[in-house]
């Protein structure tokens, strides 16, 4: 084990002038700003900073010894790609000490320009494994700011392997969806997570349900059941340290100066105190009495020393600061829609039309049988296996599987999880080694992790719609990384799909319909209410008995449905559904279109794979006068899916979405 050598960074966030020079003089090794645009912050324009107050808050903090990062951490579309190469030429001028990045596309656009600010990622971007971090790495990366749904153990062993700098939150404001992967507040109100406006559905006041019925499960409590604590690591600065933590960072740019000056203040004395003697070092009671006097809401560790337990979340809701928005309706696609077309007005100019592949994800052999005879051109093996339905898939199955599609002359993908932690990526390395074994034709991957283990057995990888390509450099740069294929970002809107297709420089998928994953979650919201230990790692498995879903205020209900990992996939209240509109879908240009039908039953699967391949004939055979859905077949669809529909992000234009008050005024 090495001595200490070096102090870690202290770095402090600043959402106006007063905060910035309040931080520094508190005693932060760094803070971190945004700009007007471009980043994660975009509730508040007040707690941002012009491009002058940027440039005088280099300048401010360079002569204190004290560096400074700017956030240009939100996803952006092709339209805004211009003005972002303006403001980072900008920051390389002035000399900021780094930029702070989400997206892939704006990674591929600081490549391109040659600059040599130094690029940390952000959390957004959802590192949680030795490959991911080493794709940075490789990248030309200096810091990752990895999730903060992994332990401080496996913190550690990313470092080590890598030798990348990290930053680890140290204290504030939590989410309990994995990082960059809620698409909750997209789809409910147009406002993205990932853009910096979530109106925060996770605060909402909810009931644990069983999920056909609606009804309440036993005596189990309602209430906030997805509102998570605030991060404190106070008492463990030295584990943060022995985890080889470069930087430690509190959460809150949106704070004001006097809360932020104590914050500081008392993890800079404890910081210093405990390099000024390690051996003898002991945290201050005092000191964290004074933070906890200081604090918003209730303290956690949240998963840095141990899985989740119920102890994360604050169920009473009574310390929360600000709902941002109350439990709201999804928008529902009826009967009565399929006669109108909402987006006749974004076709472009020049069409695209292809003869689009059909694919469809399935979890079971039967699924599997079903969409091939309904005619899927080609078949992904879901990764995540549920307990409830006992699915399972041997050597054997995955032989069978490789075999019947080949024979039928179809193509077949094996799916990954959309985690994937240093240990899962033990199970996914024998997962690759049956896919090239059995020669499947692709892997479709949902983090650059799995992407590079992929590679390194020679398989051919399409990326999934976590790695939320929005924009044509990401698809650039995800080329560069050796993918074939990309799927578009859950929310990418209808124009923007097009956009993504007519460039075709890698092959475009969007999903057609299907269970949208709305938030997945580390902790297991069953396990934490049903077990009387309130603890998933001492869970009875309560998942293999009955299905589980949260009932909000205004009676939605959202499933969720639990992996072999205990992770729980927190479904939207309506599955998409574009069938009344799949011709206009065919004139974007896009390659594949995706059925996920991995949480459906057999039956249906045979319905929904039917209709599609029936109207993508039809849109075929008959490509200007494509014929409206059938009342008949609309009627059958609607009759036997599990939940009603709407069309997603794709009439949500996330890049151009409303201001928040006018949201919360719509809701009123």
């Amino acid at each position: 084990m090495k001595l200490i050598k070096k102090k870690v960074e202290l770095l402090a966030p600043a959402g106006r002038w007063d905060a910035l020079t309040t931080v520094i003089e508190a005693g932060a090794d760094a803070v971190y700003i945004g700009g007007k645009r471009f980043n994660m912050r975009l509730h508040r324009s007040d707690f941002h900073f012009t491009d002058e107050q940027i440039a005088e808050a280099v300048r401010y903090a360079h002569d204190r010894g004290v560096k400074l990062y700017v956030t240009v951490n939100n996803l952006l579309c092709d339209d805004e790609m211009r003005d972002v190469n303006i403001f980072l030429q900008f920051l390389h001028e002035i000399q900021v000490d780094a930029v702070i990045v989400q997206d892939l596309g704006i990674l591929h656009l600081i490549r391109q320009m040659s600059i040599h600010t130094p690029v940390h990622i952000s959390t957004m971007m959802n590192i949680h494994n030795i490959e991911s971090a080493l794709v940075m790495k490789e990248l030309g990366v200096s810091r990752i700011v990895t999730s903060r749904d992994i332990s401080l153990a496996q913190v550690k062993e990313i470092q080590e392997k890598t030798g990348i700098e990290v930053e680890y939150f140290i204290h504030g404001d939590l989410c309990i969806c994995q990082s960059g992967q809620c698409f909750a507040s997209s789809i409910l109100f147009g406002k993205s997570a990932n853009r910096g406006e979530c109106m925060k559905p996770c605060r909402w006041h909810y009931s644990l349900v069983e999920n056909n019925s609606g009804q309440p499960i036993g005596e189990f409590p309602s209430g906030y059941l997805l509102a998570m604590k605030d991060m404190c690591l106070l008492r463990h600065i030295p584990d943060l340290v022995y985890a080889g933590v470069h930087s430690l960072k509190i959460e809150g740019r949106m704070r004001q100066a006097d809360f932020l000056r104590t914050v500081v203040g008392v993890y800079r004395k404890a910081i210093d105190t405990y390099f000024d003697n390690p051996f003898a070092y002991s945290m201050n009671s005092m000191e964290y009495e004074q933070l906890y006097n200081h604090r918003v809401r209730e303290f956690t560790t949240s998963v840095a020393f141990s899985p989740g337990s119920a102890s994360l979340v604050d169920i009473s809701g009574s310390r929360e600061p600000l709902f941002l928005s109350r439990a709201a309706k999804e928008a529902s696609l009826v009967k009565d829609d399929i006669y109108h077309n909402p987006f006749e007005e974004s076709f472009l100019t020049q069409r695209n039309e292809t003869d689009p592949v059909l694919s469809v994800k399935v979890a079971s052999m039967n699924g599997l049988k079903i969409a091939l005879n309904e005619g899927a051109d080609r078949i992904y093996i879901s990764a995540e296996v549920s307990p409830l339905r006992k699915q399972f898939w041997t050597k054997l199955l995955y032989h069978e599987a490789c075999t019947r599609v080949h024979d039928a002359g179809k193509t077949i993908g094996m799916s990954t999880p959309r985690i994937t932690t240093p240990q899962e990526m033990a199970d996914v390395m024998w997962l690759f080694e049956q896919a090239a074994f059995l020669n499947f034709d692709f892997v479709l991957v949902h983090n650059l992790g799995t992407m590079r283990l992929a590679k390194e057995f020679g398989l051919k990888v399409l990326g999934d719609y976590s790695l939320n390509a929005l924009n044509m450099k990401a698809l650039k740069l995800l080329k560069e990384l050796g993918i074939s294929g990309i799927t578009a970002s859950i929310e990418c809107s209808y124009k923007q799909l097009e956009q993504l297709s007519h460039e075709a420089l890698l092959s475009v998928e969007c999903i057609v319909h299907g269970s949208v994953c709305s938030m997945i979650l580390e902790h297991c919201i069953p396990a934490l209410v049903t077990s009387k230990s309130h603890k998933k790692d001492h869970c009875r498995q309560v998942c293999q008995y009955m299905g589980y879903a949260l009932k909000d205020e205004r009676g939605e209900i959202r499933t969720i449905e639990i992996d072999q990992y205990c992770r729980n996939h927190l479904l939207l209240a309506r599955d998409i559904c574009i069938l009344p509109y799949l011709g206009t879908f065919v004139r974007t240009g896009v390659q594949v279109m995706r059925i996920e039908a991995q949480y459906y039953e057999d039956t249906f699967i045979k319905i929904l794979v039917g209709l599609y391949r029936k109207y993508l004939n039809i849109a075929k055979e008959y490509p200007d006068h494509y014929r409206s859905l059938q009342e008949s077949d609309w009627d059958t669809l609607a009759r036997e899916s599990p939940r009603g529909f709407n069309l997603g992000g794709y009439v949500q234009d996330v890049t151009h979405s409303r201001s928040t008050a006018a949201v919360m005024k719509s809701m009123k």
